[in-house]
This record gives structure tokens, C-alpha cells and sequence, in this order.
């Protein structure tokens, strides 16, 4: 049976997606803390080991948007799956979230995450760390009880596509840093590159072909990998744009620039910066992006946007986004799921990329 959504206001019903994330979200959250304490369950410990805890289990409360763990429930689901047999798994993909944004949060110096300072502000960079390797533990520990409902060739194959794809991520992230160290403006060929190894494995490809494995759909898995290039890129593009031009994130509004991300923006500024023959500007974004974020200002972050305003990048950048969601949408029909099962991913591609506009 197609599942019975949710509905907004009790009239108009949600989109698929959300209905169906909206409808198994507290069933992921439910798994989770079945692995971890909730803080209302927390007591005094010795040495202050409480305090360690309430670290721990911080973004967890927090809470995502759940897109990971709801796309890898909705592939399982249009492969035929049991979703009670998935949701250990979508667990593990939702807490593998939570530490590597407190690992991110630091690497990046990032201010905010999801509305609330993020936990290395609170506490500091080396209790911060401590606590997300910790959640790194207990996302293996939750991936390890699928020994208990499943056969153990099965369980050690999940848990190694979930290495595979985390793999791949740290991949891309130390693009991401070494560039971002160098001062390097870098090419679109490259921007791409760093996108399918950190976004599109990491959020499209990795769950969606753990929710095929687990109904031993493995046929989907090589169209999955196909569609999660296009997504993945359309998914990162768009994150991008709304990290400037979007107060909806829950994110430090031009937080990319002060910590001087490569984005599909920088690269398209840079381009028609060099077209137009504007050193100066040229000079100042050069440095600026060469520069640690303690020496920007939030004037230099609206002067960026501004440029980026100026130059068409606003639109541009978000006509690519378009454009490969578009090329998504097209590749749905390659893999083999149930039509229902296509006709939410397709929801879901116009979730990704209209998100908090």
C-alpha cells in the first residue's frame, strides 16, 4: 500500500516526500535513542561525565531535516523493502550526519548550526571533536546491531558501502580544506569533482543504495550512482545559494564567504570579473578568499554579495541548479523501483532543490 500522509493544516495534504519524511521521522528518531540517552534521562555523573553526554547527544536533539535517512527509507521502499527491517540502518545514516557537521563545524570555524551556536562555541574545539567521535562510535555500534536482524554477510555489506561512501566524503572535504588553505581559486571541472565525492555520494548515491541493498535491489544500485551525480550536484549548488541569498537555513547567513568555501558562485564571480577586465575587484576577491575569516567582516560580506548581484551570479547559479535537477528527474526512470516509489524521488528532487527558498 502507497503510504497515508500527513497533513498541514488538516486539509491540504504535504508533497510526497515530505509526507513520507514527516510520517517515518520519529520512527528514525525512536531507533536513534535507543543507542544514545536522551538529556532528560541524563544524571549526575562522576568526574562531570554528564557534561560529556549532554556533548554527545546535542545535534542529535537538535535534529535535521532527515533528507539522508528519508532517502534511503523511500529507496528501500520503492525497492520492495521492509522499512521496520531499514530504519537501524537509516538511524546509523543520521547520526553519521550529526558528527561529521560537529567535525565540520570545526574545521570550517563555523558560528551557527540548525538556529543554535554550534557545539565547539559552546564547550570549545577539543571537547567538541571528543564528542563527535563519539557519536562516530555509536553509529557503528548501531550499525553493528543489524548483526541481530539480518544475516551477517548482509549486515558486513551495508556496513561496508557505508565505508565506501564516508570514504569518499573525507575525499572531498580535504579538497574542499586544502583549497581553502592555499587561497587557490579553483576551476569548475574541480568545484565538480569535490561535489560528487563529498555531496553526491555522501547525501544522494550512499543512501539510496542502502536502502536498495537492504531489499537485495541490486540492480538500482548502478542507475542510483548515475541519478546521484546529477542530484548531488544539484543539492550542493543550491546549499550554496542559500548560504548567501537565504535566511531560512538555520546557518550563518554568507558563512561560505567568511570561511572562504569554493562555490559555483566564487568561480562564476571570478569569470565574469576577469571578462569585464575589473582588477581591482579581481584583486580584492583574490585576496579575500586567500584570507582566514578573522580577518573578514561582515562588510566584506555584503560587498561579495553585492558583486555577486552585479555579475548575474544569483541567477545563473541557480539556473544550474535547475538544470541539473531537471537531469535528475530524467534518470528516476532508470532505476528499478515501483512507480510510486519514482514518483516521490521525483518529489523529492523538487524538495532538494526549492528547499527555504
Amino acid at each position: 500500500m502507497f503510504p497515508t500522509y500527513s497533513t498541514v493544516d488538516g486539509k491540504t495534504p504535504e508533497s510526497p516526500f515530505l509526507g513520507f519524511l514527516r510520517d517515518h521521522r520519529q520512527n528514525i528518531v525512536d531507533e536513534i535513542f535507543k543507542f544514545i540517552p536522551r538529556s532528560a534521562d541524563i544524571k549526575p555523573m562522576p568526574f562531570g561525565l554528564d557534561n560529556h553526554w549532554n556533548m554527545v547527544i546535542d545535534y542529535p536533539e537538535r535534529g535535521g531535516k532527515y533528507v539522508r535517512p528519508g532517502l534511503l527509507l523511500l529507496s528501500n521502499f520503492a525497492s520492495g523493502g521492509d522499512l521496520n527491517r531499514a530504519m537501524t540502518t537509516a538511524a546509523a545514516m543520521e547520526v553519521s550526519e550529526d558528527w561529521l557537521l560537529i567535525h565540520d563545524d570545526v574545521e570550517d570555524k563555523s558560528l551557527e548550526r540548525r538556529g543554535k551556536p554550534t557545539l565547539h562555541m559552546l564547550h570549545g574545539e577539543d571537547l567538541a571533536v571528543n564528542a563527535g567521535d563519539h557519536l562516530h562510535l555509536i553509529m557503528w555500534k548501531i550499525l553493528m546491531s543489524n548483526h541481530r536482524q539480518m544475516q551477517n554477510s548482509k549486515a558486513c555489506e551495508i556496513a561496508e558501502k557505508m565505508v565506501d561512501f564516508l570514504q569518499r566524503t573525507c575525499e572531498g572535504q580535504y579538497l574542499e580544506i586544502s583549497w581553502t588553505r592555499t587561497g587557490r581559486i579553483i576551476s569548475e571541472e574541480e568545484y565538480f569533482e569535490m561535489v560528487d565525492r563529498k555531496t553526491g555520494w555522501y547525501t544522494v548515491i550512499g543512501p539510496l543504495q542502502l536502502g536498495a541493498l537492504l531489499a537485495d535491489n541490486r540492480a538500482a544500485l548502478a542507475p542510483i550512482e548515475r541519478l546521484g551525480r546529477s542530484l548531488g550536484r544539484a543539492f550542493q549548488i543550491h546549499d550554496d545559494w542559500l548560504n548567501v541569498f537565504s535566511h531560512n537555513t538555520g546557518k550563518e547567513l554568507g558563512g561560505d564567504i567568511l570561511e572562504g568555501k569554493r562555490t559555483l558562485l566564487l568561480i562564476r564571480l571570478v569569470e565574469e570579473l576577469e571578462k569585464a577586465g575589473d582588477a581591482k575587484n579581481l584583486k580584492y576577491i583574490r585576496k579575500l578568499f586567500s584570507q582566514p575569516r578573522a580577518e573578514k567582516s561582515r562588510k566584506d560580506v555584503a560587498r561579495v554579495i553585492a558583486l555577486y548581484e552585479k555579475h548575474g551570479c544569483r541567477e545563473w547559479v541557480r539556473a544550474r541548479a535547475k538544470a541539473f535537477a531537471e537531469e535528475a528527474m530524467l534518470k528516476i526512470d532508470d532505476i528499478p523501483y515501483s512507480q510510486e516509489g519514482k514518483d516521490i524521488l521525483k518529489d523529492a528532487v523538487r524538495f532538494i532543490v526549492n528547499r527555504e527558498l
